[in-house]
Formats: structure tokens, C-alpha cells, sequence
């Protein structure tokens, strides 16, 4: 493929609108996310680690309105800013300050490269304990390390962009951000279901995916779920729990993808779109080699089948027509 322009360093923020703020607020809280201040109409939330706000939220449809991904230097700026269509370098009206290019994907999605955002200092993370596991007896005369109420969220780790020609827009990702491919999930006749794709950090081993682009069943076009890291399998649960007892809607787990590796459960907030608590994922570098699983033969490790509701945003004849060749294929593979 193209040499791509730059290699973004990370994913750094969504910006999210939500109909209702105080109850998308309330989720987030639920969820694990912690509050940084309120300005300028926004909310921003961040995780423990010392990063700068990793959630941006206003009032607004429910839907995300932008991402962002951060560059290694001012320069990585200017060539972005040099593409048909990008801005001027401006300054970012946001607590971390910063500077960012903005520019539209092919599908409408607003997307931002900043450089210069101020970290802010971490705060205490998960409670963690070694494991009585294997035969290796570690956790001695002590109690495991377990806190009740929500997990406390680390970072935000990926995202799910839908559309219906998954390879095109990640090609669009590729040349101009250095996304690259780690493993594809493909359809019968050849084309992709999912594209997974990483940071290109060279030797640095990176996650799994940054970014999923995932063909739509309805072929709209979406940010189909946003996923965070949390500590560790007790946190995750713990919150799991909590989210449960506050009457949120869980769509999908717990269980541990093929793909990627880590330990997975998916939320709806109250508008509707899928927050994931993840951890334990798969970590790799160049050296990888990408790989293509057919739709039929994909199976996660462990863990339950999706709920209609995360694999359908919402219903047209396209959808039927799409899942009918998805269950056929899975059907061959069963046979």
C-alpha cells in the first residue's frame, strides 16, 4: 500500500453528543469514566492514567461527532494540514490545550489530529492482586484486592467505525494516519467484515486494534462502539456487576475475543451507543503477521453470542439480506 504521510501515536479523544447530558453524565460515572470539568457547554472525562480528557461530551443527537488521534510532532501537523480539504493548524479550546488539524473522512466523520495536549496527573487505578492459579500458590495469608462500584476506567483503547465498504475507509486511514492491518475478518465472497488495524509504532509492541472497520448490515455509516481499558478481570466484573445493578443495558459479554484476545463487555448508554470495558488484550509490532479469518470460522474463545441489539443499529432489507449470507456461511462451516 501508499507510504502513509504520518503515523499517529495514539487514539486520544471522541467527542460525543448525547440528547439527555445529566443522564449520559450519570452513565459515564456508572461506567467509569471520571470527571475532569466543565466548560465551554462540554463535559470532559478521562481515565486514571496521565493522560489528558479522553471523552468530550456535549448536548446533541447521540451520536459521536469526531475523533481524534494524537501526532508525534508540530511538523506531522503541518503535513496533515497540507491535504485537500484539512484545516489550518488551530489552537484547542480545551482544558489540555493543544493544537489540531480537522478534516472529514469519507464518511462524513470529523477527524482531529492534535499535537501539545497537556497530561494531567494519573489517579489511582484498580486494586490488583497476584493469583492462587496453575498450581503456583502466590497470594499468601492475604485477601484479594477488590473494590465494589464501577470499574475505573484506564484509557480509551479503540474503536469500531461501520460502513459499507470497510476496506476503502481504511485505506483513507492508512495513507494519511499509517492505521495498518493486524487481522481481517472476511465475508464468503472475499470481502472484509472487519478490518482490525493498529498503531505503526515500528518495533513497539502496540494493541491489537486501534481502530475496527466493520461493514455495516444496514450499510450505514457509524461509530459502532467505543472501547475503554480497565485494570484487570476483577475490575471489569466488579463494574460488570455494578452497571447490572443500575438497570444499564448489557449487550454483549463477558467472554474473550479471537481477535485481539482481550477480555470484553459491551454497554448501551442511555442514547443508545455501545461503551466496551476491556482488558488483557493481545499486544504486537511489526513483526506481526496479518492474517485473514473467514466469517464462518470465526468464534471467540469463550463467552456468549451477541444480543441482536450490538450487531444491529437499526433494521432495512439490506440487513436481512446481509445476515441471511453471514448465517449461510457460518452454516457451511458448522456442517
Amino acid at each position: 500500500m501508499t507510504e502513509p504521510l504520518i503515523r499517529v501515536k495514539q487514539l486520544a479523544y471522541v467527542r460525543v453528543e448525547a440528547p439527555d447530558v445529566a443522564k449520559a453524565e450519570k452513565f459515564l460515572d456508572e461506567f467509569g469514566l471520571q470527571l475532569v470539568e466543565r466548560s465551554n457547554r462540554k463535559t470532559y472525562l478521562r481515565g486514571t492514567d496521565a493522560e489528558a480528557p479522553c471523552y468530550i461530551l456535549s448536548q446533541g443527537t447521540g451520536t459521536v461527532t469526531a475523533i481524534a488521534f494524537e501526532a508525534d510532532s508540530f511538523e506531522d501537523l503541518q503535513k496533515v494540514s497540507a491535504l485537500p480539504g484539512a484545516s489550518q493548524i488551530e489552537p484547542l479550546e480545551e482544558p489540555s490545550g493543544g493544537q489540531a488539524v480537522r478534516l472529514t473522512d469519507p464518511t462524513g466523520m470529523q477527524v482531529e489530529i492534535v499535537h501539545g495536549r497537556q497530561a494531567l496527573e494519573p489517579l489511582d487505578a484498580a486494586p490488583s492482586h497476584t493469583y492462587n492459579m496453575n498450581g503456583q500458590r502466590q497470594r499468601v495469608g492475604e485477601l484479594p484486592a477488590i473494590s465494589h462500584g464501577p470499574s475505573r476506567v484506564r484509557r480509551i483503547g479503540h474503536l469500531v467505525l461501520e460502513s459499507a465498504d470497510p476496506q476503502a475507509l481504511y485505506r483513507w486511514y492508512h495513507e494519511r494516519f499509517g492505521l495498518t492491518k493486524s487481522d481481517a475478518v472476511v465475508l464468503p465472497d472475499g470481502s472484509p467484515q472487519m478490518v482490525f488495524s493498529r498503531l505503526d509504532r515500528g518495533a513497539d509492541y502496540v494493541d491489537h486494534h486501534v481502530v475496527g472497520f466493520q461493514y455495516a448490515l444496514d450499510e450505514g455509516t457509524r461509530v459502532q462502539h467505543i472501547a475503554f481499558e480497565v485494570g484487570n478481570l476483577d475490575d471489569l466484573m466488579s463494574g460488570h456487576q455494578h452497571l447490572k445493578r443500575n438497570k444499564y443495558r448489557n449487550v454483549w459479554g463477558v467472554g474473550r475475543h479471537l481477535l485481539g484476545g482481550q477480555i470484553f463487555d459491551y454497554w448501551k448508554s442511555p442514547s443508545g451507543l455501545i461503551h466496551e470495558h476491556w482488558t488483557d488484550t493481545d499486544l504486537i509490532n511489526q513483526q506481526h503477521e496479518a492474517s485473514d479469518c473467514g466469517i464462518g470460522e470465526m468464534r471467540d474463545y469463550w463467552g456468549p453470542d451477541p444480543k441482536p441489539e450490538f450487531l444491529i443499529a437499526r433494521w432495512n432489507f439490506k440487513v436481512i439480506k446481509n445476515l441471511l449470507t453471514i448465517l449461510k456461511a457460518r452454516s457451511r462451516s458448522a456442517a
